[in-house]
């Protein structure tokens, strides 16, 4: 895995060198499963340009900034009518699609269903953690049906993470979820989450 680069450090611990990874089963469910047969052949040659070349057996992980070209190229492929933060929230919405069909994601998909909303966000840590190596999330409870979460990094887009979680939401049998940027801290955000059981 040549040319990945190191990034600062994340939290206690973590070698300030770590190399932040995106994991092959995040790219094969977005882009096998969720997208396969709606990515214009530009954009299947923009994937191949970044380093992400369907044609061939994925790579272990991916880093970082490969991950994030290919997400733009994605968003403006798949939506150029549609504002941008939109786009960005749909394809968050569509990662988390094409995970399910992973096998690491059935699984999660079914411990989602059994805990319910509240108690899958208490695991979005993990849930995000298991995509790559240096998302992270803290959770602030409010209610029952609703609570705050942080995210470290958002890749300057944080539509792309209230994507996510109203997907995992839904996914858990949340109603009606709908999360909002509070705040922009650094390179991460605040997000409110709110939805219905």
């Amino acid at each position: 895995m040549q040319g990945l680069e190191g990034s600062r450090e994340l939290g206690a611990g973590r070698p300030a060198t770590q190399r932040r990874l995106v994991f092959e089963h995040t790219v094969e469910g977005l882009f096998r499963f969720s997208l396969r047969s709606r990515l214009s052949s530009q954009a299947w040659n923009g994937l191949r340009a970044v380093g992400i070349d369907l044609s061939k057996p994925l790579l272990p992980a991916y880093s970082d900034e490969t991950w994030r070209r290919a997400l733009e190229l994605t968003v403006v492929d798949l939506y150029p009518l549609l504002p941008r933060e939109e786009g960005w929230r749909r394809l968050g919405q569509e990662v988390v699609h094409g995970m399910v069909h992973t096998v690491l994601g059935r699984a999660m998909v079914g411990v989602a269903r059994l805990l319910g909303p509240l108690r899958s966000l208490r695991r979005l840590n993990n849930t995000l953690r298991s995509a790559d190596n240096y998302v992270e999330s803290r959770l602030t409870e409010l209610s029952p049906t609703s609570c705050e979460v942080w995210i470290n990094e958002v890749m300057g887009q944080p539509s792309y993470y209230q994507g996510i979680v109203e997907a995992c939401i839904a996914l858990a049998g949340g109603q009606r979820a709908r999360a909002r940027v509070v705040a922009r801290e650094g390179t991460g955000a605040r997000l409110h989450v709110e939805w219905e059981e």
